[in-house]
């Protein structure tokens, strides 16, 4: 089973300022160690992650940026770890999805990254952000604040 994670999952599993911090740092670690599930993202993902969690508006004190990129390699170089690339037909699926929605330029990144799990058949997605990807109907959205 493949499943795609949103950003917001690792920076509430990393960051232990964030509101049910525990709560989802469990959920992916125990995502983490199921054989049967490969864990999908991008390098958008990964991008916006370091971006994020090294803003010193955000969190005090951030992350360095060493160690930021640390936890980004970290999930590289798990095997139960996919990295999509994206590519033209990736790229001009994302435009497809933004005009049928009727969605603005806020939503490009999250709208390429569903493009992205739906063109490689990834049909789950992690996220702590529903409202973001309800849209996207072919994508069944995990919450993993909720407990199970």
């Amino acid at each position: 089973m493949r499943r795609g994670v949103d950003t917001n999952v690792l920076i509430y599993a990393h960051m232990t300022e964030m509101p049910q911090h525990e709560v989802v740092r469990s959920f992916l670690i125990g995502q983490l160690a199921q054989e049967d599930v490969t864990l999908v993202i991008t390098p958008g993902i990964l991008h916006e992650f370091v971006h994020v969690v090294t803003d010193g508006r955000r969190f005090d004190p951030p992350v360095a940026i060493k160690d930021a990129l640390a936890v980004a390699r970290g999930y590289l170089d798990r095997t139960n770890v996919e990295c999509l690339s994206v590519d033209e037909r990736t790229v001009i699926s994302a435009f497809n999805l933004l005009e049928r929605h009727h969605l603005g330029r806020k939503r490009i990144a999250d709208t390429l990254f569903a493009a992205s799990l739906l063109d490689q058949g990834v049909r789950e997605l992690i996220t702590c952000n529903l409202d973001d990807f309800q849209i996207f109907e072919k994508l069944a959205l995990i919450d993993p604040r909720v407990e199970r």
